[in-house]
């Protein structure tokens, strides 16, 4: 299988403080799920604004299908890769099919519109985000989750093979949450779209994500798929709690039951 995303010794930091990312290797095979998780204040945004590049590496390299990042104009790598934030601009008063247009922006020549040609593919995006029958009403007038229904068709729209999520079911409701972490399952499966996404729950990462990868103070301690991670001395060891680890249907399912003793000296 080949490497959609690689990253090799990445680290970015600010002046005088230390490395909130340092030494992070990590490989992407295309078409997999990998979910990034870790304590508050690990890195794990910082990693996702990496690879998405709006934050520049102080050191190391990012190979997206074998091409060097640095090296690529942003219309190409936007061609590839589109990311979906848990803060987006919610006052924008436009309808939500203008909105998805403007994911085929980087396809555009300088002189064209979105005309005709990429009408089918926006068509598309509405439809895979079941979007459809909200496409004529203003952003302004929808549910937080269907606004963020609405921003993925507009990632959709760009025909990414890669898509970064940065906690996107933060501020939904428990349904809406398992509404927008299915559809993004049915993207990947059926389109076969890469997916790298940082969530802090435990329990959707283990049910969606093919392989997690675990961050504590700017680098990987963990990396493995949920059954091979989920086990007590990982949530002692990367979270500080204690947790009993239940088997759904051979998905490993944690229950969180205390916070690790600390000895205070003094």
């Amino acid at each position: 299988m080949s490497s959609a995303l690689t990253a090799v010794q990445l680290k970015y930091g600010y002046e005088r403080s230390a490395a909130i990312v340092k030494d992070f290797d990590l490989q992407v095979e295309t078409g997999e799920w990998l979910g990034i998780v870790g304590p508050n204040g690990s890195g794990k945004s910082t990693v996702l604004r990496m690879l998405a590049r709006l934050a520049s590496p102080q050191q190391g390299s990012i190979d997206i299908e074998g091409r060097n990042l640095a090296d690529l104009s942003a219309k190409s790598a936007a061609q590839v890769m589109t990311m979906l934030t848990q803060h987006q601009d919610y006052g924008l008063d436009i309808t939500v099919r203008d909105l998805v247009r403007r994911g085929r922006n980087p396809h555009l020549k300088w002189y064209e519109e979105c005309r005709w040609k990429h009408e089918d593919v926006v068509d598309w995006a509405l439809r895979a985000t079941h979007m459809e029958q909200l496409q004529h009403r203003s952003l302004l007038a929808l549910s937080g989750g269907e606004r963020q229904r609405a921003w993925l068709a507009m990632c959709m729209a760009q025909s990414p093979r890669i898509l970064l999520l940065d906690e996107p079911t933060t501020y939904l409701d428990i349904a809406h949450q398992l509404e927008l972490m299915e559809l993004i399952r049915s993207l990947n499966r059926d389109q076969g779209i890469t997916v790298v996404m940082v969530l802090h729950d435990l329990n959707q990462a283990a049910r969606y994500c093919d392989r997690i990868v675990a961050m504590k103070q700017g680098e990987v301690v963990r990396s493995g798929t949920p059954v091979e991670l989920f086990e007590t001395d990982f949530f002692r060891e990367v979270f500080g709690i204690e947790a009993k680890i239940h088997l759904d249907n051979g998905i490993p399912v944690y229950l969180p039951h205390g916070v690790v003793s600390r000895q205070h000296n003094g």
